[in-house]
C-alpha cells in the first residue's frame, strides 16, 4: 500500500515518513532525494522490462543455425552441439545418385520388386559394388553397380571393364527367397528360403561362392567375379515327424566366432560351423500339434525373424521374432539359461548397437526403440509368461499332494511380495492361461522411442541401419513407397523419401531438420498411390574408395535399385 508522504521499507517492513534530505541522516532510505532516485530507476527497469517483453516476439533464431552442417558447427563452436548432429548432416546430405532397373538388363524371366538383396563393396580395383538381388519369387541375380565422375549410377559403363561374361548372372532359381547374406571369413553368399526342398533332408539355406581375382595387373577385370562355382545345397534333418521348416533370415558370424552363420526359422535357430554342417539346433523345435493355448518353452521360438551377433562376442547373439521376446543366447550354454525380454508385439529387426548393451529394435503396431539390456527387466529360460512358467497337468498318475502344488503356483508381484496365484481348471471352460487383474509390469521399455515410427503389421519390411553415422533407414507401412530416416542417438526423425513414382524422390525438394515436415518429399494422390509396393529391401553400404556410405533402396515394380550418397548432384555444384 502506496501512502502519500511515507516510504516503506521491505527488509524492516514499516512505514517511514519522507524527510527532507538536509535534515534526513546521511544514506537513510527515506530521504526525499534516495526516494527519487529509487522511484525513477524503478520507472527505467519497468519501461526496459516492457521493451523487451515486446521484442522477444520478432527476434528469431537464424535460419542458418538450425541447418545440421553449418548450425552444427556453430553450435559446436559454443558447446551445444546435439547428439544427432552427425546423423542430421549426413541424412541432409543425401543425394539422388541414379537408379538401375533389373527389369532392362534382358533377364528371361519376370521382374518386379527387389524383395531381398546383399550389396557386396569389396571390390577395391574397379570402385564397383556386386549386388546378389531376388527380383521375383524365384530368381536370384547378381550384376555390378558402377558409377560415372558424378557418382551416379550407370549400367552402360560396364561396357568399359573387363567382364568375364555377361553384364549379369542369372545365377540360380530358388523358391521363395527370405534373406540374403555374406559371410566374408568363408566367402560364401547365404541365400535362405521360405519353401523348402522336398526330399528326405529338405534344405532352406543355400551356399555360393564367388571367385575372387585378387591379380592387381588388370585394373579393369572386376576382383568379384560373377561366374561363381556351383550352388550348395544344404540340407539339416531337425526330427523325425517334422522334416520340413522355414528359413525367415540368416545371420553370418562374425570371423572371432566358430560359426559360420546363424539360420532363423519357424521352430527356433540352427546354427551351421565353418564347414557348413548343422552343429546344433540350439532351441527346441516348437511342435505346431501343441495346444496353442498354452505356454509351453518351445512357444517362444516359433518363429525367428531377425538375428544379430554381439559386436564383440562372437558366440552370444540375440534374436527374436513372434511372439515377442528379445533373447540373449550363448551358444557355449543351453538355451535354458538364455535370458529373455518380454517386448509388446513381435519383432521384425533388431541390430546391436557399439558395445553390445543396448539393442534397436523394431517390431509390429509401431515398434521401435533401444533397449538397454541394463537397465530392463530379463527372464531366464524360456517361459512366455513373464518369469512364471506354466504346469503340465496331464498327468493323472501324481499324487494328491503333487495335484495341490499343480493348483497353485508362487509368484512374486512387483511389490517383490509372494502371493498363490490358483490356476484355471482346464477340464471344462478354462483356457490353460494365466489369468490376472494386475497390470503386466514385465513388458520391457526402450530408452529411446521413434515417435514417428509406422508399421503397424508387416513382417517383411524394409530395415537397414548405419553405425557409422547413427542413422536408421525404415521403411513405413502407413504410406507405401516411403522410407524414414531416424537417429539412433536421440529417435528424431530426420528426413522422408518417397518413392512413389518411378523417377524416385525429387532430389530438389528435401524434408530438412530445420523444418521438421511430416510430409512426404513428393506429395501423391492416395488413389495413385494404391499401386505403390511397400519397400522391403534396404541396406547401407559404402563404394570403394568413398568415406560415407551409400544407401540402396529396393524400390519400384522393375526391379529398381535406388543410391543415395552423401555429396552434390554435379561436381560442379558448391559443396
Amino acid at each position: 500500500m502506496n501512502i502519500p508522504g511515507y516510504y516503506y521499507d521491505p527488509e524492516k517492513q514499516r512505514y517511514f515518513k519522507v524527510e527532507n534530505g538536509k535534515t534526513a541522516p546521511t544514506n537513510a532510505a527515506w530521504s526525499s532525494t534516495n526516494v527519487k532516485r529509487r522511484k525513477l530507476r524503478d520507472e527505467d527497469a519497468a519501461t526496459a522490462l516492457q521493451h523487451l517483453n515486446l521484442a522477444k516476439s520478432r527476434i528469431r533464431r537464424a535460419r542458418v543455425l538450425h541447418e545440421p552442417l553449418t548450425g552444427g558447427f556453430f553450435a559446436r563452436e559454443y558447446g551445444a552441439a546435439k547428439d544427432d548432429m552427425r546423423g542430421s548432416c549426413f541424412a541432409e546430405g543425401l543425394t539422388n545418385k541414379g537408379c538401375i532397373l533389373l527389369a532392362q538388363l534382358g533377364v528371361g524371366s519376370p521382374v518386379t520388386q527387389v524383395k531381398r538383396m546383399f550389396i557386396g563393396g569389396h571390390d577395391y580395383k574397379t570402385g564397383m559394388c556386386t549386388v546378389y538381388a531376388a527380383p521375383n519369387d524365384t530368381m536370384l541375380l547378381s550384376t555390378y553397380l558402377p558409377r560415372d565422375r558424378n557418382g551416379r549410377l550407370n549400367q552402360r559403363l560396364l561396357n568399359n571393364y573387363r567382364l568375364p561374361g555377361h553384364r549379369y548372372q542369372e545365377t540360380y532359381r530358388i523358391e521363395h527367397i527370405s534373406d540374403i547374406q555374406y559371410h566374408a571369413p568363408s566367402n560364401c553368399v547365404l541365400v535362405t528360403s521360405r519353401k523348402p526342398s522336398v526330399g528326405l533332408n529338405p534344405n532352406s539355406l543355400w551356399t555360393l561362392s564367388p571367385e575372387i581375382d585378387d591379380d592387381d595387373k588388370d585394373p579393369l577385370r572386376p576382383r568379384w567375379l560373377l561366374s561363381s562355382g556351383p550352388l550348395r545345397n544344404l540340407a539339416t534333418r531337425i526330427e523325425p515327424r517334422h522334416n520340413e521348416y522355414e528359413a525367415h533370415c540368416v545371420a553370418p558370424a562374425p570371423a572371432s566366432s566358430s560359426l559360420a552363420c546363424t539360420v532363423g526359422t519357424n521352430r527356433g535357430i540352427v546354427q551351421w560351423d565353418r564347414s557348413f554342417t548343422p552343429s546344433a539346433w540350439p532351441t527346441p523345435p516348437a511342435s505346431f500339434r501343441a495346444d496353442p493355448t498354452r505356454y509351453c518353452p518351445g512357444n517362444l521360438f516359433r518363429d525367428v525373424f531377425t538375428v544379430d551377433f554381439h559386436p564383440s562376442h562372437g558366440e552370444v547373439m540375440r534374436f527374436g521374432g513372434r511372439p515377442g521376446a528379445l533373447f540373449t543366447a550363448d551358444t557355449r550354454v543351453p538355451f535354458t539359461k538364455w535370458s529373455h525380454l518380454k517386448l509388446p508385439s513381435a519383432i521384425t529387426h533388431l541390430r546391436c548397437l557399439d558395445g553390445g548393451n543396448q539393442v534397436l529394435v523394431a517390431g509390429l503396431q509401431n515398434r521401435l526403440g533401444v533397449y538397454d539390456l541394463r537397465f530392463v527387466r530379463s527372464h531366464r529360460g524360456t517361459g512366455d509368461d513373464g518369469g512364471r512358467m506354466d504346469i503340465d497337468d496331464s498327468d493323472r498318475d501324481r499324487g494328491s499332494n503333487n495335484h495341490n502344488r499343480r493348483r497353485y503356483s508362487r509368484h512374486i508381484d512387483s511389490r517383490g511380495q509372494s502371493r498363490n496365484v490358483k490356476k484355471e481348471n482346464r477340464n471344462g471352460k478354462g483356457t490353460g492361461k494365466w489369468k490376472s487383474d494386475l497390470p503386466n509390469k514385465s513388458i520391457a521399455q526402450p530408452v529411446i522411442q521413434f515417435e514417428h515410427y509406422r508399421n503397424d503389421a508387416h513382417i517383411d519390411i524394409g530395415f537397414a541401419y548405419n553405425a557409422a553415422t547413427g542413422v536408421v533407414a525404415a521403411a513405413h507401412g502407413d504410406v507405401p513407397g516411403t522410407v524414414a530416416l531416424y537417429s539412433v542417438r536421440t529417435g528424431s526423425q530426420l528426413r522422408v523419401l518417397d518413392f512413389a513414382s518411378e523417377a524416385g524422390p525429387n532430389p530438389n525438394n528435401t524434408t530438412s531438420s530445420y523444418r521438421r515436415r511430416q510430409q512426404l518429399e513428393r506429395p501423391i494422390l492416395e488413389e495413385n498411390r494404391m499401386d505403390v509396393p511397400i519397400i522391403q529391401s534396404l541396406q547401407f553400404q559404402t563404394f570403394p574408395g568413398d568415406h560415407t556410405p551409400t544407401l540402396f533402396v529396393g524400390s519400384g515394380r522393375r526391379g529398381g535399385i535406388t543410391a543415395f550418397s552423401f555429396g552434390v548432384d554435379d561436381l560442379e555444384d558448391e559443396a
